[in-house]
């Protein structure tokens, strides 16, 4: 039967596809436990008869060589299988941070113009006091010293400033982010 399948009888091949299919799907099903992928494996093995079957002639025991073919072609495919969800997991989970570093970003962007429109509606004492304290990081000392002023009214003045923003952020952001920007503008201090 290898004889005719060399001289491209496609009886022969048909006889050799009907007497080992299901053979060679048993074992790439085994090792697979997909009947979709055992099914691909063994339409390639069958591919590859043909395609090669000149080569096959000197084959002694035909089945055994198939199932052996079908055992590398399955392990083949399991290892690259294997290696693309590996792959995709890595590539979704480093796209997974980009994209929360980034809507990370855009949020604390948001957020510093949220706190900068409250600024700009602070009286002007409170204003000018708030962003010697925040934007130039003078301590209330020399706030004071560099205004005349006693440093327990710049402190009066940030208390104020500090509230009216939380008033002024609170309908746009939730509490525990209120309490964040905050407490992150507190540590600027």
């Amino acid at each position: 039967m290898l004889q005719q399948l060399a001289l491209g009888s496609e009886t022969a091949f048909k006889q050799l596809y009907d007497r080992y299919w299901h053979s060679i799907y048993k074992v790439t099903k085994r090792y697979t436990r997909s009947s979709a992928l055992a099914e691909d494996i063994v339409q390639e093995i069958f591919s590859t008869l043909w395609n090669k079957r000149s080569e096959f002639t000197e084959v002694l025991h035909l089945e055994y060589y198939l199932i052996t073919m079908a055992r590398n072609l399955t392990y083949k495919t399991l290892r690259k299988l294997a290696y693309e969800e590996h792959a995709k997991s890595k590539f979704t989970l480093e796209r997974t941070l980009v994209d929360d570093s980034l809507d990370d970003f855009l949020l604390e962007k948001q957020y510093e113009q949220l706190v900068q429109q409250a600024v700009k509606l602070l009286p002007t004492q409170q204003k000018q006091i708030f962003q010697m304290a925040k934007v130039e990081g003078l301590s209330h000392e020399v706030i004071a010293q560099q205004l005349n002023i006693s440093r327990f009214t710049v402190k009066t003045h940030m208390a104020k400033a500090l509230q009216f923003i939380r008033h002024y952020l609170q309908p746009h952001v939730g509490t525990y982010v209120l309490h964040f920007i905050m407490f992150k503008m507190m540590m600027m201090l």
